[in-house]
């Protein structure tokens, strides 16, 4: 069993080597077959992209024409830092494919990083930095009458995070990469990011920060990865297909979540880790019936629901409408990476629950992303095992509450399971019993008992 620690070339056979030597490298370098691969389709893409100046103008034009669907002797400086994102994205996207084959190779335990924000800065100038690709970029550009300097001030800062924290969020997936450790981070791929400023009449002012209007040619959309989030509805009890007691969450409305992945590359190796943000979409995409009825507003209020998750960071939570949307955002991401780490995991070949804490574990950023969702049997001791959470703070204002009323109303099933965490938590013999006899809620050993959420208080934080 291999666990997660830094793992070392030379064990391995090889030489750790900066990225961009590959095309300078005496002997010939080529990418690891896949078991299953067939040989006539690994021959046409065993080889890395070249990373020589004339190479990458080639791969430049042919992303201007066949990608961006511009001529090559008409496009504007947009276009080109466009054209020059994605030539850089064919040389992450290999090594992002070879760590994830490593590493499922070697059956490493992963982590995952939760946070509601990442401050990560723009991706050209750290990509070509870490991918050790100045000069060779730099040449290939001037050639064409363009400086480097140029393109990267194209790119709109998808300033997913306020400040510290997403940037303390972004530093770590930075030195995950580089310290060539599997860790992935999950996050909100927030429309619009930290607002921009502006002087206006002499005065300063805030605008909306809608950094995707011009594209992202980083990001990678993935339509086949999304699950559904739930809210609301209501819990039934009942019994499973072995006859065991299970509640039921039913109900309530679905939003999708899609995954968009980023490349984190680290520096001086040949790792690759990945930032999944998602996008919230509707489960339904389209009411007919409300638009033949001329009811147009009604035919999209599905859309704009979901949308409203993953529109805007940070929502001012000063009203009870504020703080509502905030645990959708929170409930909503963490659900999604929740199952997408548990799809991982049981995609291992004969799989069982008590190898979960040895393969996987989840770390919360900060109190904002702290109500996470993982299968009640067997779920305590693979809960304590696996999940653990930071705070950076202990004042009372940075410490996000919700009314149980609105937790009752959006998370029926997890009140109840909070309710039955807490009374465990109070009932361990090293831990005072609770002020009263509260009774456990619906959850393992077939109890049937309840207890009030948050020890019966008046919000949960």
């Amino acid at each position: 069993m291999t666990t997660s620690g830094v793992w070392n070339t030379k064990d391995q056979g090889f030489e750790m080597k900066r990225k961009s030597s590959f095309s300078l490298l005496t002997e010939e370098v080529t990418r690891p077959k896949p078991q299953d691969a067939s040989d006539k389709l690994w021959k046409l893409m065993k080889h890395y992209e070249a990373n020589d100046p004339e190479s990458i103008q080639k791969s430049f034009a042919r992303h201007l024409e066949y990608s961006l669907a511009c001529t090559r002797f008409n496009f504007t400086m947009e276009d080109a830092y466009r054209a020059a994102g994605l030539v850089l994205r064919d040389r992450l996207m290999e090594s992002l494919n070879d760590t994830n084959d490593w590493y499922e190779k070697q059956d490493v335990k992963r982590a995952y990083y939760l946070s509601a924000e990442y401050l990560i800065g723009r991706h050209m100038q750290n990509a070509i930095a870490n991918l050790d690709l100045e000069e060779p970029f730099k040449n290939a550009f001037l050639d064409l009458g363009m400086k480097l300097e140029d393109l990267t001030e194209q790119e709109d800062d998808p300033a997913l995070g306020n400040g510290g924290l997403g940037r303390l969020a972004a530093c770590f997936l930075d030195s995950m990469a580089t310290l060539s450790l599997p860790i992935w981070g999950y996050g909100i791929r927030y429309s619009y990011g930290m607002f921009k400023q502006k002087i206006d009449d002499g005065r300063q002012v805030e605008v909306p920060d809608f950094w995707l209007g011009n594209g992202c040619p980083f990001e990678i959309p993935r339509p086949d990865t999304i699950y559904p989030v739930r809210f609301g509805g209501y819990t039934e009890e009942g019994a499973d297909e072995k006859g065991n007691f299970c509640i039921r969450w039913l109900g309530g409305e679905i939003v999708q979540a899609m995954a968009y992945d980023n490349p984190i590359p680290g520096f001086d190796t040949f790792n690759t880790n990945s930032l999944r943000l998602w996008r919230a979409l509707p489960s339904t995409e389209f009411d007919l019936d409300s638009f033949s009825n001329a009811k147009f507003t009604d035919a999209v209020e599905a859309r704009r629901r979901a949308e409203d998750l993953s529109a805007v960071l940070y929502p001012n939570d000063a009203t009870y409408e504020g703080k509502e949307l905030r645990l959708r955002q929170q409930y909503f991401f963490v659900s999604a990476s929740l199952q997408d780490i548990l799809r991982r995991f049981m995609k291992r070949p004969n799989f069982k629950w008590e190898e979960l804490p040895e393969k996987v574990a989840v770390q919360m950023n900060d109190t904002h992303p702290t109500i996470s969702k993982v299968p009640w049997d067997k779920a305590w001791e693979l809960t304590k095992k696996s999940l653990s959470y930071t705070n950076h703070t202990v004042m009372p204002e940075a410490l996000e509450k919700w009314p149980v009323e609105m937790m009752e109303r959006l998370l029926p099933r997890h009140v109840q399971i909070i309710g039955e965490i807490n009374l465990r938590w109070c009932t361990e013999p090293s831990r005072p019993r609770p002020l009263g006899e509260g009774q456990r809620g619906g959850g393992g050993g077939g109890r049937r008992r309840r207890s009030p959420a948050c020890g019966g208080g008046a919000q949960c934080s």
